[in-house]
């Protein structure tokens, strides 16, 4: 052994090299570009041996190791490509060929037929790799050529498997299947979800979820690791078959919800094709949730996007130059008093974007009415879930946690990439407490699930923030939680060192949404926890910081900072408007005010149309509503542009322009700088994004996009003047109204809409206006399974499709709304029937 370097010194085909302890000779090679043929290994997993195609001579070393396992040692001499390790490898890949359709492979004519197509297809889909959907990025293709296969001298044997394409995003095709195990290891080992793992045995053997079950039932994240790591074309991806291997691929941030994981969106031609996880250490660390890995490519790519300003005439949008449509707005806008104009602006979109939205309304219109979804989303606990972020976590925090508190959150589908980071610290000996008001996959692993009954959650939290106090109370019962649960959840609080509480969106609706934030507050503060709150938007923390509110400034200040106001005044080179003008309607409200314009970016007009007499709707994606906006201009997608947000952490994360946008379309920020160009307005003359971050950094202070920014400041929060909270009767069942309906609203949305709106595979994991009840609820009422149903409060009457569920506790309800159903005070009290009775 080196003593100088710690490295050990090997001899590979005769080549010296140097190598750290430790190091498999499959390591050792590649290290120092020597290929040795795997087709089971894979840099994330443990070491298998599987296949055995990597297998070598060393020295001194009876019979042929695997690469892959065997680590190095000082002094060892291996050899890689001997005639006789040749002769074995091409054995084992015969055999392996025999149950793997590979006419294309051995054909004398496959260059030529690739290049020019000129040899009949003789064979199906099955049988031959021109018709694989992998064709070009399969790995076994790649040894076969490198190892040189010419034909096969053993019988074919085809499985004669059925083609499985049930599932949403990915097709499996096992009559393609090696057997090498990399799916249900990388299941395993590194997304820790178990969902699939190898059934029968012998030539019988395949791959799936155990029992028979759908992969659905077996708790199947569809992350997609499985396909990433799949050599063969066994897992094929549907929206990428045969698109072949991509020209480029650009590392970007997802904007799919707040976690903010670095992508890597695939590039062919023009287009993007597809995503993958970044290797960022610090955020996702390689995973992607079912959102990230496979819905960008169907949200940006939809033939429904938009692509050219229109104009609403005679009922009927009609396409027009942007020339036209920016003149049409600038003259609505012109004549519009201050409280007569509102911009409403998706906390979806960039900090640029942000910024300039706001500045736009304060400094072109005069008007502090600008306002995001988000207050209407977290409702009367707005302020309450801010404040959360003044003990906000890093991920870092996550994995090193002794214990874990999570609140109202399942990872399955979205956020599954904490939920990885869960399971890791569960398997490194942390506890996890839960505390969920249904079924969820955090219950099978949790050391305590505490499930509150309908409207009693702020009461179950406040009864742990005094156990944890110390302070000696009443032994309760709350939703059906036995003091014992409550004591044992207290003491493996009191007892971790580093607890982290993870804060998901299930309580978010809630009456008393406000009380469950502070009490998560107040629990974080005497165990010493650290919180992780898990935003729907990927940018509310920027639209904060950017001033995207009523009732505070760029900077996170409130609106009464005259120093602040004077700094942004001295800057822009004009006043500023000091009322706030916090509109009742934003929200909801009664209001008898009407607005002349509304200026709606990034968000779903047609929920707004009521609230003016002109509407202009700037998005990426049409309204499916008729004559929602009298204006529309087409607006780039996150894969269009540069920018920049903040994730839940405060950390300030980059988007990077991955294709040029369509038609007319250009990023928000840009539309609405020319906008005011068009009305003779300074100030809005950013020619490149650096020019207007300089500016950013100027107004708002340490917006930089290299360095992580911490949490909010304490300044900035308890400004944005949320609305109050709807309140449902009584929120207790009775006789005339014996259910309880708890109300959800969809958050896995972009820019005001419902991503299943756009990926159809979501239909299915994220089902809307789909109300779920209890098997015995069900037939004692005569409803089955698909029925229509009419459901009816004090407040409203609705009619959805009815799915039964044993999940469902007896005596409650629970439905998905669109976030243009916002409902707040659950849960409601209701009756429900079959709609035709």
């Amino acid at each position: 052994m080196n003593s100088r370097n710690g490295k050990l010194h090997v001899t590979i085909d005769n080549q010296p090299v140097e190598i750290p302890r430790g190091a498999t000779i499959l390591e050792a090679a590649d290290a120092h570009g020597i290929y040795i043929p795997t087709l089971c290994a894979h840099k994330d997993l443990t070491p298998y041996g599987g296949c055995r195609m990597c297998i070598v001579e060393v020295e001194g070393m009876r019979g042929f190791p695997t690469a892959c396992t065997t680590p190095v040692e000082e002094g060892m001499v291996v050899r890689t490509q001997t005639a006789q390790i040749q002769s074995v490898r091409n054995e084992i890949l015969n055999l392996m060929l025999s149950e793997h359709p590979c006419s294309c492979l051995i054909c004398d004519e496959k260059d030529e037929c690739k290049q020019y197509s000129v040899t009949v297809r003789k064979v199906g889909v099955t049988t031959g790799c021109r018709f694989c959907p992998n064709d070009g990025q399969c790995e076994l293709q790649d040894v076969a050529a490198k190892i040189g296969v010419t034909e096969l001298n053993y019988p074919i044997y085809y499985r004669n498997l059925r083609v499985e394409k049930e599932d949403p995003f990915y097709d499996r095709d096992y009559n393609l299947c090696i057997l090498c195990g990399r799916c249900v290891r990388i299941c395993q080992e590194v997304r820790a979800a178990n969902a699939i793992s190898f059934n029968q045995r012998g030539r019988h053997t395949v791959i799936g979820p155990a029992f028979k079950r759908t992969h659905l039932e077996a708790g199947c994240e569809f992350c997609g690791a499985c396909v990433s790591v799949c050599p063969t074309g066994a897992l094929s991806e549907k929206s990428r078959k045969w698109r072949g291997k991509e020209d480029r691929m650009v590392v970007t941030t997802c904007p799919l919800c707040g976690i903010g994981c670095q992508v890597k969106v695939l590039v062919k031609g023009s287009e993007v094709m597809g995503a993958l996880p970044a290797e960022e250490k610090q955020l996702n660390d390689g995973q992607l949730c079912v959102k990230g890995r496979f819905a960008i490519t169907e949200l940006v790519n939809t033939y429904r996007r938009l692509k050219r300003y229109q104009k609403l005439e005679e009922g009927m949008q009609i396409e027009v130059t942007p020339d036209k449509g920016l003149a049409v707005a600038a003259e609505k806008l012109t004549g519009c008093r201050p409280d007569e104009f509102g911009m409403l602006i998706s906390p979806n979109c960039s900090n640029e974007d942000l910024y300039v939205a706001q500045k736009f309304a304060r400094a072109v219109m005069g008007s502090n009415q600008i306002d995001t979804i988000a207050r209407r989303y977290y409702g009367g606990g707005f302020d309450a879930y801010l404040r959360l972020f003044n003990l906000a976590a890093e991920y870092s925090d996550l994995r090193r946690a002794s214990a874990i508190i999570s609140i109202g959150l399942d990872t399955r589908y979205g956020r599954s990439v904490v939920g990885v980071e869960l399971r890791r610290a569960l398997h490194r000996g942390a506890r996890l407490i839960t505390i969920h008001p249904r079924p969820h996959n955090l219950e099978v692993m949790a050391d305590v699930w505490l499930n509150p009954s309908p409207g009693d959650t702020a009461d179950l939290l406040d009864t742990l923030v005094m156990l944890t106090q110390k302070i000696k109370s009443p032994a309760v019962s709350r939703g059906g939680n036995h003091p014992e649960e409550l004591a044992h959840a207290v003491a493996v609080m009191r007892d971790s060192q580093s607890p982290v509480i993870l804060v998901g969106s299930e309580f978010t609706h809630e009456r008393t949404s406000g009380r469950i934030y502070d009490a998560i507050g107040n629990l974080a503060r005497n165990i010493g926890a650290r919180i992780l709150p898990l935003p729907a938007f990927n940018n509310l923390v920027g639209s904060v910081r950017m001033g995207a509110y009523p009732g505070i400034l760029p900077g996170g200040h409130p609106l009464s900072d005259q120093k602040q106001r004077y700094h942004i005044e001295k800057l822009w080179g004009g006043p500023m408007p000091a009322s706030s003008c916090d509109w009742a309607g934003w929200n909801g409200r009664a209001s008898d005010h009407k607005l002349k314009v509304l200026y709606v970016v990034g968000e779903d007009p047609a929920q707004y149309r009521h609230l003016a007499e002109f509407v202009i709707a700037q998005n990426t994606h049409p309204s499916q509503a008729l004559n929602s906006a009298d204006l529309v201009f087409p607006a780039a997608a996150f894969t269009e542009c540069d920018g920049a947000f903040y994730n839940q952490e405060g950390k300030l994360l980059r988007v990077n322009k991955v294709v040029d946008p369509p038609g007319d379309a250009l990023p928000d920020w840009q539309i609405i700088c020319r906008l005011a160009r068009r009305m003779s307005k300074k100030g809005f003359d950013a020619e490149t994004l650096a020019d207007l971050q300089a500016e950013i950094d100027q107004v708002a202070g340490g917006f930089t996009i290299r360095i992580p920014i911490g949490p909010l400041p304490v300044a900035s929060l308890g400004m944005a003047g949320a609305a109050p909270q709807p309140v449902a009767a009584s929120g207790k069942a009775d006789g005339k109204f014996p259910f309880l309906l708890r109300v959800a609203v969809d958050e896995h949305t972009y820019r005001g809409y419902p991503l299943s709106h756009w990926v159809g595979g979501l239909e299915i994991l994220f089902p809307e206006d789909v109300i779920t009840i209890n098997p015995a609820d069900a037939a004692g009422l005569g409803i089955g399974d698909r029925d229509r149903v009419m459901v009816t409060s004090a407040a409203f009457e609705k009619t959805w499709t009815a799915a039964v569920s044993d999940s469902q506790p007896c005596g409650e309800l629970r439905v998905t709304l669109n976030q243009d159903d916002l409902a707040g005070g659950n849960p409601y009290p209701v009756t429900i029937r079959k709609s035709d009775v």
